[in-house]
């Protein structure tokens, strides 16, 4: 049961999950939203795009850029793994913030299965402990209605304004 994100890395998915937060809004990103998500210089930004166009999850045209199906449903897999993951980190006893960025730390060390297991001990949950839908495995879903959760960078950013 091993799917289209199971052996991406967390740079992948990094860049992936922003590609699909701002493809929600018109259908494609630009690379200048990357290395402003991302941190990132223009040349590392070019040459992992480049990758994953490559590794078949995107799609180039005109300076947009896409994901494709291949793409989608790795998404899919991304946001099943890390609803189901950081579901379990808080009924372990973490925040929500911090399983919300522990789950997208570990996420690519666990399989499909193990994430199976584990989303089937919780009582197979829909949604992630802050409140975001997240979609099953499997199913044939409209990826781009869900959200990706990303809640320990808001509280992060609340911090930084709060410092001030």
């Amino acid at each position: 049961m091993s799917g289209e994100a199971s052996q991406l890395s967390q740079r992948r998915i990094e860049y992936l999950i922003s590609i699909f937060r701002h493809s929600k809004k018109r259908g494609y990103a630009r690379q200048y939203e990357l290395i402003r998500d991302l941190g990132i210089s223009k040349p590392t930004a070019s040459l992992m795009v480049r990758k994953l166009r490559d590794e078949g999850f995107l799609e180039i045209r005109g300076g947009k850029v896409m994901l494709n199906q291949k793409g989608e449903k790795a998404i899919q897999e991304i946001l099943w793994k890390h609803g189901v993951v950081e579901s379990a980190l808080v009924k372990l006893g973490l925040s929500r913030e911090r399983a919300c960025e522990v789950a997208w730390k570990i996420i690519q060390e666990l399989s499909n299965e193990t994430v199976m297991r584990i989303w089937e001990k919780l009582g197979l949950p829909d949604r992630c402990p802050c409140g975001y839908l997240f979609p099953k495995l499997g199913e044939n879903v409209d990826v781009m209605s869900y959200e990706a959760c990303l809640t320990f960078r808001r509280r992060r950013a609340l911090d930084r304004l709060r410092r001030l």
